[in-house]
């Protein structure tokens, strides 16, 4: 396979660091982009939303910690040419020159804001997007916790597809879904697909980006998730089903191993 001149954007939260690390443990990335990590502030309603908002992304944290297998030396740091973005510029002209000036043969992005339609105009068939979700179920963000919000754990999974003018809308290169253990817990369970994602992210570079996708066929039609529908009353609604063996009784039948 030629050298590829790869490009990576993505963001400054631990999974982005592992996928990088990952990335770059297995290719010579040219240029790597990191987007810093902006989330809303949540309204919450009572002491009940925050200390459920507060557990979650604390046990979450601990679960990443666990799984996502980090060596003492991080690749990325290796990399001369890392560019630090301010939220809210990745669609600066700016930032777009930058890219472009690097010739990319491929950009690879994981986490990131939407793009603008001057990344496709610029670079037509050459950006691909890790998406932690199944596209034809589901879209948009957080797509590794809304199958577990609706107890409908076999469509964890992640998709690698071009990027298109709809969100995780584009012509899908490969996808999986993850093995489902009767043991997962809903954080394992929403660590897995970013394991998986990066696994079939690194799978699509040593085929040289061939169409890897059991059924191209498969429309990405999946209803959309927004930032703004993550919120507490989410997160209660998943712990009440942890609570009450909803999900643990879905895992018993659904469980591959």
């Amino acid at each position: 396979m030629a050298k590829q001149n790869l490009i990576a954007i993505t963001g400054d939260q631990l999974v982005h660091n592992y996928f990088l690390n990952q990335l770059s443990f297995n290719f010579e990335l040219s240029s790597v982009f990191i987007e810093k990590t902006h989330y809303p502030n949540p309204f919450f309603n009572s002491s009940k939303e925050i200390e459920a908002w507060n557990d979650f992304f604390l046990n979450r944290s601990k679960t990443e910690k666990q799984l996502l297998k980090f060596s003492e030396h991080n690749n990325i740091q290796d990399n001369p040419n890392i560019f630090n973005i301010e939220k809210g510029f990745l669609n600066e002209d700016k930032t777009i020159e930058t890219i472009s000036k690097l010739n990319p043969s491929k950009i690879i992005i994981f986490g990131t804001s939407l793009l603008s339609s001057k990344y496709l105009d610029l670079f037509p068939n050459k950006i691909l997007n890790l998406h932690v979700g199944l596209s034809q179920y589901y879209r948009g963000t957080s797509c590794n916790f809304w199958p577990i919000y609706n107890l409908e754990p076999q469509f964890l999974g992640a998709t690698v597809h071009y990027v298109s003018q709809r969100i995780d809308g584009g012509d899908i290169i490969i996808q999986d879904s993850i093995k489902l253990n009767k043991y997962d817990s809903e954080f394992t369970l929403m660590t897995k697909p970013i394991i998986l994602g990066t696994k079939l992210i690194i799978k699509t570079i040593n085929q040289n980006f061939l169409n890897l996708a059991a059924n191209n066929k498969i429309q990405p039609n999946g209803k959309l998730f927004q930032i703004k529908d993550f919120d507490s009353k989410a997160i209660i609604k998943v712990n009440n089903d942890v609570s009450s063996g909803k999900l643990k009784n879905l895992l018993d039948l659904e469980a591959t191993y």
